[in-house]
């Protein structure tokens, strides 16, 4: 109850005390582009978002907040943010939200700008980078490759060993396999995969645009 009750509480103003020459207009536009919902303006920051976030308590700025630096064209504070990527897309925030907004969405074209501009944290980039390329090789998530790829890539042997006792246990439980399964028709999730990068870049070069 007391983690609700802090949650609820209303958020400190955002301030952009030195910040006014690279805040960015076309931010809002940029976010729009690589999200399908209601317009991101009809946000009325009521709060409700923040309040339904089960993530929120690891977060600097909760969702609401987050709306409003989009909203307000803080493009580097927010790309270089940690908290789009404490999103778990429950869309606990766009079934509550009285507007139709749908948060976790925006949350995804965040991150999908970050990558694309080259502002992500290494390690957030390179997970995503990892998932998206094991669904677009089986059609499925496969988790022992996608953690191992990760590791890998981040040349981390120490928590690949340390992984090792947990997976085995998995696999002699029947929890994983040795090889992973695929979907039929794998190559047309590939096309969509495809897409989604081109999008990321098309996003990327277009804010960088005088």
């Amino acid at each position: 109850m007391e983690s609700d009750a802090r949650q609820l509480q209303p958020a400190a103003r955002i301030s952009v005390a030195g910040t006014a020459s690279r805040l960015d207009p076309r931010f809002k536009d940029e976010v729009a582009a690589l999200y399908a919902g209601p317009s991101l303006t009809l946000c009325c920051q009521c709060g409700t978002c923040s309040g339904s976030c089960p993530t929120v308590g690891r977060m600097e700025y909760s969702p609401r907040r987050i709306m409003h630096m989009v909203l307000l064209g803080m493009a580097d504070e927010v790309l270089r943010s940690h908290d789009i990527w404490f999103c778990v897309s429950c869309y606990s925030c766009a079934a509550r939200c009285p507007q139709g907004i749908e948060i976790a969405d925006m949350m995804a074209a965040l991150r999908s700008l970050s990558i694309a501009k080259g502002l992500a944290r290494d390690r957030e980039a390179t997970f995503s980078s990892t998932f998206l390329e094991v669904l677009k090789r089986h059609g499925r998530m496969y988790e022992p490759e996608v953690l191992a790829r990760y590791f890998a890539a981040e040349a981390n042997l120490g928590a690949i060993l340390k992984m090792a006792p947990v997976g085995l246990r998995m696999f002699r439980k029947g929890k994983i396999g040795l090889r992973p399964e695929r979907i039929e028709n794998a190559e047309e999730l590939g096309e969509i995969a495809a897409r989604i990068t081109s999008a990321r870049s098309g996003a990327g070069s277009g804010g960088q645009e005088p």
